[in-house]
């Protein structure tokens, strides 16, 4: 998949002079899933939370374009929902057996190309991508 971005560290969204910590700077807010137009986008917002600094973008959108599979796994229902904001990771998933979660590569391996583009969240929750390509946009 192509994209005009890189993820660092499994939580950091690099582009440009910007490097955003998605874990800890920013909360998840909403998924637009739209068949007709084969995108998913996703959106962040910062986080009001005591610590983070107000000079931070004001949000992030990432599209997924030509999307040809979407998948979102479900949270684990024992966890509050105070969780469902937060991303834990950004990665890769397989259907494989010998893998649980999402997949985190250092910078030296590569993905194989079978692997989906995965967002796992404190709550367990995953959304999963296989797309063309994936573009960011940071609002300041």
């Amino acid at each position: 998949m192509q994209s005009d971005f890189e993820i660092r560290d499994s939580i950091y969204l690099v582009q440009g002079p910007h490097v955003l910590d998605l874990h800890n700077g920013f909360d998840f807010r909403t998924l637009h899933y739209s068949v007709d137009n084969r995108t998913v986008v996703l959106d962040w917002r910062r986080s009001t939370r005591e610590g983070v600094a107000t000079t931070l973008p004001a949000g992030l959108k990432i599209e997924f374009r030509e999307v040809s599979e979407f998948r979102f796994l479900p949270r684990n229902a024992a966890l509050p929902f105070t969780e469902d904001d937060c991303m834990d990771s950004f990665g890769y998933w397989t259907d494989e057996d010998w893998i649980e979660g999402v997949i985190i590569l250092d910078p030296t391996q590569a993905p194989d190309p079978e692997w989906l583009t995965a967002i796992g969240f404190m709550s367990g929750a995953i959304i999963a991508v296989r797309a063309d390509s994936a573009h960011a946009k940071i609002e300041t």
